[in-house]
C-alpha cells in the first residue's frame, strides 16, 4: 500500500511524459475537486504503468456488490422500448425537480409542442428514460430514452469543414464551452478555450438544448456559425438491452456463492462482448441510512470475538428507495485506456473520463435496473459522518442535514448484505479474520487545530 501526498500528484504532465510545474490549488470547494480529479488520472496512470487492469473508483464509506434483483423490496420498473399504447412519448424532456414537473417535446402533425406535466405522483424512481410517468391530473407520459436515439444519426465527423469543439460545457451564463480545434473563424490556437451564445430561442435549437452535449452534432451560435461537437460518445461502452440486462441480473451470484466482481466482469464480457462491459463501467449508487438492526439479526453466525457491530455492513441494513440516488461511481479498465488520457484532469470523479465514461444527469445516472452491479453508500454514525475532514467540514458538522440523509436511507432493509462476514471467517480462518479486522469501526481523532494547520 502506498500513501500519497500532494507532491505524488498535483503536478502537470508534458506530452512527452516529463512532469512540470507543479499545480496549485485554492482552499475551498473547487480546490478540493480539482485535486480530487489530478487524484484520480494520476491513479489510474499510476496503475496502468505497473500492468493492472481494472480500477475502482469509489470513497471509504462505499462498497460495491452485485446488484441483484430483490424480490423482498420494490425495484424500479424496467424500461421499455417504446410508448405503450395510448401514452405520448415526450422527447428531449429535462425534470425539474424544484418545480417537480417534467418539460419536453410532444411530436404533434404540424411540429414538436413543448409541453409540461403536472405536478408529478409517480414514484422519483420511474424518472427515468424509457420510464413511463403519471402527474396529478392522471395523465401519463412515456420518457424518450433520448441519447439512444441521438446516437442513430449522430455524426462521426463533421459534415463540411468548421471547427471542433472538445469537452463541451456550459458555463454559469448558458454559454457553450469547449477546446476548439481547427478554427476556422478566429483562428485561434488547437485546444484553446472558447465560450459563445447560441441562439437557443429558435425554435429548432431550443428542442436540440437538452442534449447539447450528447456529440455528433452541428451547433450554431449568433451569428449562425457552425461547430461541430465532438462524437465523445463513440467509445463508450454499448448498452446491454433491456432483456439482456434483466436476464443478467437474474444470473448474479449472492455475497456468499465465493464468485468475485471480476468473475462476473469476465462472464459477461464473453457472454455479450467487451464492449458492452468496458473500459469504464458506471455503478448506480444506494444510500444506506443510519437505522441500525440487532446484533443478532445482522449476521446469521457470530464469529467469535469479532462483534459485527463493528461493520457498518452488518450494523446498517436499512436503505433509501432504489434507483433516485443521483450520479454513480465507476470501474476503469485503465489497460484500455490511452495513457495521454490519463495525464490530464479527470472530468470528475463520477465520469472520469469523458471518451470512455457517459456523463451523468439527474435522470442519466447509471441506470439502476439495468446496472449489474452497484456500490452501497453508507452514511454511519453521526461520529462517522463527521470523521472526514477536508474543505466541506461545516458541511459535515450539521445534524440537520445528517438527520435529512438518515430519513432518506430508511425505505426498506437488505436482505444479503450480512453474509460476508461469516465467509470470511470460514475463508480466513478465526485467529487469520481477528487479525485482518483489528480495528474496523474505531475512529482516532485528529486534534481540530492540527488539522487547521495542516489545511489552512
Amino acid at each position: 500500500m502506498q500513501l500519497w501526498n500532494d507532491d505524488d500528484y498535483l503536478y502537470e504532465i508534458a506530452a512527452n511524459g516529463a512532469e512540470k510545474k507543479r499545480i496549485e490549488v485554492t482552499p475551498d470547494v473547487h480546490g478540493h475537486r480539482m485535486r480530487q480529479n489530478h487524484f484520480i488520472n494520476k491513479c489510474m496512470l499510476d496503475f496502468k504503468r505497473r500492468n493492472k487492469q481494472w480500477v475502482l473508483l469509489i470513497d471509504v464509506d462505499e462498497y460495491i456488490t452485485f446488484n441483484r434483483i430483490d424480490d423482498n423490496n420494490q425495484e424500479p420498473d424496467f424500461p421499455v422500448e417504446k410508448a405503450p399504447d395510448g401514452i405520448p412519448t415526450l422527447m428531449d424532456w429535462t425534470w425539474d425537480s424544484s418545480e417537480g414537473v417534467i418539460e419536453g417535446w410532444i411530436d404533434t402533425l404540424s411540429s414538436p409542442t413543448k409541453v409540461a406535466t403536472g405536478s408529478l405522483v409517480s414514484m422519483p424512481m420511474q424518472i427515468q428514460p424509457g420510464g413511463v410517468v403519471t402527474d396529478s391530473t392522471g395523465d401519463s407520459y412515456y420518457l424518450r430514452d433520448d441519447r439512444a436515439v441521438r446516437d442513430l444519426d449522430a455524426l462521426d465527423q463533421p459534415p463540411e469543414p468548421m471547427p471542433i469543439l472538445k469537452y463541451v460545457m456550459a458555463d454559469s451564463d448558458d454559454k457553450l464551452c469547449g477546446e476548439i480545434f481547427n478554427d476556422v473563424y478566429d483562428e485561434k490556437w488547437d485546444e484553446s478555450w472558447v465560450c459563445f451564445e447560441g441562439d437557443w430561442e429558435a425554435p429548432e435549437n431550443e428542442q436540440k438544448k437538452t442534449n447539447i452535449f450528447h456529440g455528433g452534432y452541428v451547433v450554431e451560435d449568433l451569428q449562425q456559425r457552425k461547430y461541430f461537437l465532438e462524437k465523445e460518445q463513440a467509445l463508450w461502452p454499448k448498452r446491454l438491452a433491456v432483456e439482456d440486462a434483466k436476464d443478467a441480473r437474474e444470473r448474479l451470484p449472492r455475497v456468499d456463492e465465493r464468485k468475485t466482481i471480476l468473475d462476473v466482469v469476465k462472464e459477461e464480457s464473453n457472454r455479450h462482448g467487451y464492449e458492452t462491459m468496458g473500459p469504464c463501467i458506471m455503478m448506480p449508487r444506494l444510500r444506506y441510512g443510519s437505522f441500525e438492526v440487532q446484533p443478532e439479526a445482522a449476521t446469521v453466525v457470530t464469529p467469535g470475538e469479532i462483534d459485527p457491530k463493528n461493520f457498518v455492513t452488518l450494523r446498517y441494513r436499512w436503505h433509501g428507495a432504489k434507483g433516485v440516488y443521483v450520479y454513480g461511481k465507476t470501474m476503469i479498465d485503465v489497460s484500455q485506456i490511452p495513457t495521454e488520457e490519463l495525464q490530464v484532469e479527470a472530468e470528475n470523479v463520477h465520469a472520469p473520463l469523458c471518451h470512455y465514461c457517459p456523463r451523468q444527469e439527474w435522470y442519466y445516472s447509471p441506470q439502476y435496473v439495468t446496472s449489474l452491479f452497484r456500490v452501497n453508500h453508507y452514511l454511519d454514525s453521526f461520529e462517522a459522518y463527521t470523521y472526514r475532514k477536508d474543505i466541506r467540514v461545516e458541511l459535515r458538522q450539521s445534524v440537520d442535514r445528517y438527520n435529512t440523509l438518515a430519513k432518506e436511507g430508511n425505505h426498506s432493509m437488505d436482505t444479503e448484505g450480512s453474509h460476508w462476514l461469516q465467509e470470511f471467517v470460514q475463508d480466513m480462518g478465526s485467529e487469520n479474520a481477528k487479525m485482518l479486522l483489528a480495528g474496523a469501526g474505531i475512529f482516532p481523532r485528529l486534534d481540530w487545530s492540527l488539522w487547521k494547520i495542516l489545511w489552512g
